[in-house]
């Protein structure tokens, strides 16, 4: 096995380098190593897939964050993308940001959002759609994009406002986006930006393009095979060399891999879905370990070496071994049990997974219950993570996979001669042990070699566990589960409007004088609000703000001028300045004095030629201002016709000539009113001739 050997050396070589961050310490096959050692893949995979706090999410890409330094992402797949600022400034009212969106030319941009709000883009920029289409285009925001190729042009029209992004600010291999905040009144500006200069710009795009390893075309895939391939050998990943992956018998894995991968499977819903797909981003200062593992996880995936110096990909997919182990070939059995310890199987797998229905964040998946054995013995359950995996359908086949792994029927560490080395790099072996019943497929979790004295190899170690191909067959209808049920919530961000609206005219003496004014009422603000009114005559356009005392249901309105009508309304403000509507407007009449005072008496009318003489006396009445005449051609006061007033002092005789009639017969009714014409009973003259 010289290649496989040479290989392990420099894929050792190549991770312990500042890729990981870590030193990854190897012990190669040499005369060097003292008897007894063994090693095997299980070195390498230890140090390669060892759980990392730092490992990022779903839920990271969509998070933007002014930072002076932030790592960047590259993306794989489908997702829903922001990123750290570039660039933010403000200019006469403008605020200005460049966010990095990730690293490497996006295939396709399929939307644009604010704030989880779609927007559309027309060709001069502006957003349109959602919380913008109440305000005019030429306020609406602006958005600007780049997509990362590797030679692309700057903002020129941040550079027109912003001397310091200049036409060297390309960000080649890098997609942005550049938005502007135009200046809006204060209601307008909370509700288009409740964040203000927080506020996040995302995109749902189509991510990088990658190898097909069928083709050689450089397309966008979501095909495990030619991501996984992608990030060995990416100069922002894992930098392992090329040749690698080019020997003959390498391509062949990465091709069937791709092939295993493509396999249409029939959904419970209908349609079908590839097999196996893979979304998902990484940060570039992520441990390659990190990513690796996920990637591996999504597609149920191992790396593989061959015989010829290589390193190929073998995806979740059952196959008849093509090798098999009896007797001849073991030296010992160091463990074989039936199924694994009590405390180390579980009867219940919950998993998260990539839900695009969910804002391309994590979701949980339908859990895998063995539920007769739940019944026996309670739910025993074992956490696995797919947030690679872009569908419910193949989390619950991955996860059915991990229920045989955690239930195997059989488990057993076997130590074999030489001739054990062709299962070397298989996932599956058939082993065939009379002594206990055993003929059926095991998986290969470990292969070491076992290292004597001088450095000879001298025998080799598996540790196997039975994997039938039941694991990997697929019922939809049975198995599928029940997908989570998208959680469709609007948020209402309209504040609601004051109620039980209304106001009376009250008065205040000022200085011996009845002055009018408003007292408002309404109910109280919901918490986090607060009440606003204003007035104005009638006549104006312009309104008046009236003081309105935190939790208060009542507001006094600025005096008003007696005799005039005025308008009022209200409505509810927020603590960061969004206004509800206004109420329907409340008119009112203001009166200073509401008590009229006593009637006119000795009233006496006289016709004459033409004319009509109205004698009488005004009441001792200390708020008296006038007499209003009313005259009318019949008995009936209800339509009588204003005529005249007579202002005057109380306790005073007065006299008046309604002059230029025709020839008739009349009637008068005198009424006493104050200042604010508030009148008293009427007093009639009874019919009175006009000749």
């Amino acid at each position: 096995m010289p290649g496989t050997v040479a290989l392990v050396s420099t894929i050792a070589a190549t991770l312990s380098s500042s890729v990981l961050g870590a030193t990854l310490i190897y012990y190669g096959v040499s005369a060097a190593i003292y008897a007894g050692l063994s090693i095997g893949l299980s070195l390498l995979s230890n140090a390669l897939f060892k759980p990392s706090s730092s490992a990022s999410r779903p839920e990271d890409v969509q998070q933007s964050t002014r930072q002076p330094l932030q790592s960047r992402f590259r993306h794989y797949g489908k997702g829903k993308y922001t990123g750290p600022w570039a660039f933010a400034d403000s200019k006469d009212g403008w605020f200005y940001k460049v966010v990095m969106l990730g690293t490497g030319e996006f295939s396709q941009i399929h939307s644009f959002w604010i704030d989880d709000v779609e927007v559309t883009i027309n060709g001069s920029n502006v957003a349109s759609g959602g919380r913008f289409s109440d305000i005019p285009e030429a306020n609406r925001p602006l958005i600007e994009y780049r997509i990362g190729a590797d030679s692309q042009t700057f903002y020129s029209n941040l550079g027109a406002t912003f001397s310091e992004w200049d036409s060297d600010c390309k960000g080649n291999g890098i997609a942005s986006i550049f938005a502007t905040q135009k200046a809006l009144n204060s209601d307008q500006y909370v509700t288009a930006y409740p964040n203000g200069i927080n506020t996040t710009y995302k995109v749902i795009a189509d991510g990088v393009k990658v190898k097909n390893p069928i083709t050689s075309v450089v397309e966008w895939s979501d095909n495990p095979s030619s991501i996984i391939l992608d990030y060995l050998t990416h100069p922002d990943a894992m930098r392992l060399p090329t040749a690698i992956f080019n020997t003959t018998q390498s391509v062949a894995l990465w091709q069937a891999a791709y092939t295993a991968s493509d396999v249409q499977y029939d959904l419970k819903a209908g349609g079908t879905e590839d097999r196996y797909r893979l979304w998902g981003s990484y940060r570039l200062d992520e441990r390659p370990a990190d990513v690796l593992n996920r990637m591996l996880l999504s597609c149920d995936g191992r790396l593989k070496f061959t015989n010829d110096g290589g390193m190929g990909l073998e995806v979740g997919d059952w196959y008849e071994p093509t090798v098999t182990l009896t007797k001849t070939h073991i030296v010992s059995i160091s463990e074989l049990s039936r199924g694994r310890d009590i405390l180390t199987t579980a009867n219940t797998i919950r998993a998260d997974f990539l839900n695009p229905d969910e804002d391309y964040q994590t979701g949980d998946a339908d859990p895998w219950i063995d539920a007769d054995d739940v019944s026996q013995r309670g739910e025993i359950a074992s956490d696995a993570s797919y947030i690679m995996s872009p569908s419910h359908a193949q989390a619950r086949r991955l996860m059915k996979i991990e229920s045989y792994r955690l239930n195997p029927r059989w488990v057993g560490t076997i130590t074999c001669n030489l001739a054990a080395l062709y299962a070397f790099g298989e996932r599956f072996i058939r082993f065939n042990y009379e002594r206990f019943s055993i003929n059926e497929v095991f998986e290969v979790l470990d292969f070491r070699f076992d290292i004597g004295q001088d450095g000879i190899l001298q025998t080799v170690t598996l540790q196997i566990q039975s994997m039938p191909a039941e694991a990997y067959e697929w019922d939809e209808d049975d198995e599928e589960g029940v997908a989570p049920v998208r959680q469709d919530v609007t948020v209402d961000r309209s504040i609601p409007t004051v109620t039980n609206f209304g106001g009376t005219i009250e008065r205040k003496n000022i200085s011996g004088a009845l002055v009018p004014y408003a007292l408002l009422t309404f109910d109280a603000a919901p918490s986090g609000l607060k009440v606003e009114a204003e007035g104005k005559l009638d006549a104006d356009s312009t309104w008046t703000p009236i003081n309105v005392t935190d939790g208060e249901t009542s507001a006094e309105s600025f005096l008003l001028s007696d005799g005039e009508d005025y308008n009022f309304r209200a409505r509810h403000s927020t603590l960061t300045n969004r206004k509800s509507d206004w109420t329907t407007e409340l008119d009112l009449a203001s009166v200073g004095d509401p008590t009229a005072p006593a009637v006119v008496n000795t009233v006496v009318g006289t016709g004459g030629a033409g004319t009509v003489n109205i004698t009488w006396n005004s009441p001792n009445s200390d708020n008296y201002n006038r007499t209003n005449i009313y005259r009318h051609t019949s008995d009936v006061e209800g339509s009588a016709t204003f005529v005249d007033d007579v202002f005057g002092a109380a306790n005073s005789s007065f006299s008046f000539d309604d002059n230029s009639l025709s020839s008739g017969t009349y009637y008068y009714w005198l009424r006493a009113a104050n200042s604010s014409n508030v009148e008293s009973a009427s007093v009639a003259t009874g019919s009175v001739t006009v000749t």
